[in-house]
């Protein structure tokens, strides 16, 4: 009964705050009037805005001097939804012609069923037990039950040597989210918060099929996509729940699509969207920092040369949040160094030594990342190879690729304390696979993009490589 009862406080936290965000998102997403204030792709915004305004209300709370909770959330949203309506509600700059296909109802009513097990399922492992990976206990939970327990940040977070295991260079917009959810249910309870994860795969879905809706895919594409992606076992498990990844995979989502639409110029709201995509990857792990860099270069890249004034927005729309919340991190925790990876392989004195290390760690991916996800790796290269270049949706991928070439050339790099020849085999053992797995909902909702023309629908006709905007 008191994790019922604790469940539905942190439920009832969550359901405020979403609906506090829906109704700032309701300006971002072109769409227009009260009867699409439901649709998926702002449910899907509302959650991360939500979810913003709940971690961001605890440091407004610390910087005035007062405890976290419903006085200064309540402020923060406020300001947020008085902003929003201040502004003017996002049109679309081109007319989209969208014709929804018709899908039967045995179809759409398995598609859908097998999406709603895919939740269920993950809700049901995520909620089984408190949070208990390593990761969640030792970083995310830490940090998040000692700011919520202090009310402050203590300095020993980032300089006791003893607390090195924490991860001080990881940014605090998690355990600001924990510390903010328990602060508004007016308990800590690592059982209860759980309900967040569920919540992550939620929106993300909807974010998928809501920007793919919008892109004019097919109906029963974006339905496949969304139930593929639902059983994504390597990233909605039990083992994943407290951890960053689940965050990331949506946010990084969030990120990858109001790139594509910035690039496009697909509505008067997209460079908005882009602004707060970033700063959600930044703030959430160091892999977000690296994705808002990455999504720089594929933009800057890929949008028109005769649109220069394009490419300087989308640079500043990236590039100024990213740099502030470097910035307020580097003010808040102090300097910090990333002890996981030796950079001083790079110098030309130990190129030898780091020659060996890649070949070592080509080694472990291809025994524990490759040859276990073989058969799914081989159906994603089929499914691009059948699909068709889709300019809008390529840049996901090409986003996905940057991470994934990252991710699998950083355990060359790694230290293992203690140990620092087995650097490469313990990371390739404990993140590889993880921090991939991540990457599920861009590849989806770029393939998705791709496929969609073979399907019957108007998706590859999008981009025009003249002007680069929706048509």
């Amino acid at each position: 009964m008191n994790l019922l009862v604790s469940l539905s406080r942190t439920a009832a936290v969550l359901l405020a705050a979403a609906g506090v965000g829906v109704l700032v998102a309701a300006r971002w997403i072109p769409g227009g009037g009260k009867a699409r204030l439901g649709t998926p792709e702002r449910a899907a915004w509302g959650v991360s805005v939500g979810l913003a305004l709940v971690a961001g209300s605890v440091p407004l709370a610390l910087l005035v001097g007062a405890r976290p909770g419903w006085i200064p959330f309540s402020v923060l949203a406020a300001a947020a939804v008085a902003a929003a309506f201040f502004r003017p509600a996002a049109e679309s700059i081109v007319p989209e012609d969208c014709r929804p296909e018709a899908v039967s109802r045995a179809t759409a009513a398995t598609l859908w069923s097998l999406i709603a097990l895919g939740v269920a399922l993950f809700a049901l492992g995520a909620l089984s037990e408190p949070m208990w990976s390593s990761d969640f206990l030792a970083i995310w939970g830490l940090k998040g039950k000692t700011i919520y327990a202090l009310s402050a940040v203590p300095e020993r977070l980032h300089t006791d040597p003893a607390l090195a295991f924490s991860h001080p260079e990881y940014p605090l917009g998690i355990p600001f989210l924990y510390a903010g959810l328990a602060a508004l249910a007016g308990t800590w309870d690592d059982h209860a918060a759980a309900v967040l994860f569920p919540v992550f795969q939620g929106a993300t879905l909807l974010a998928l099929t809501g920007w793919l809706y919008r892109r004019c895919v097919p109906r029963r594409v974006v339905l496949s996509a969304a139930a593929v992606l639902a059983f994504d076992l390597p990233l909605y498990t039990a083992s994943g729940v407290g951890l960053a990844d689940i965050p990331l995979s949506f946010f990084a989502l969030l990120l990858g699509a109001s790139l594509s639409d910035a690039v496009d110029g697909t509505d008067s709201g997209a460079l908005g969207r882009l602004v707060f995509a970033s700063a959600l990857a930044v703030e959430t792990k160091n892999e977000g920092l690296f994705l808002a860099i990455s999504a720089l270069v594929v933009g800057v890249a890929t949008t028109p040369a005769s649109s220069r004034c394009r490419r300087r927005d989308l640079a500043l729309a990236i590039g100024i949040p990213t740099l502030a919340l470097v910035v307020w991190s580097q003010l808040w925790r102090g300097p910090v160094t990333l002890r996981d990876f030796d950079f001083g392989l790079l110098t030309p004195a130990r190129w030898g030594e780091l020659g060996a290390r890649i070949v070592e760690t080509a080694g472990h991916e291809a025994l524990h990342v490759l040859l276990p996800s073989l058969a799914s790796t081989a159906a994603l290269a089929a499914l691009f190879a059948l699909g068709q270049r889709t300019p809008w949706a390529d840049r996901l991928l090409v986003l996905a690729a940057c991470a994934a070439v990252a991710y699998l050339a950083l355990p060359a790099l790694g230290v293992f304390p203690g140990h620092p020849e087995r650097g490469p085999f313990f990371l390739v053992r404990t993140a590889a696979g993880r921090t991939l797995s991540a990457l599920g909902p861009l590849v989806a909702a770029g393939i998705a993009g791709r496929l969609g023309v073979l399907a019957g629908g108007t998706a590859a006709e999008v981009n025009t490589p003249n002007t680069g905007h929706v048509t």
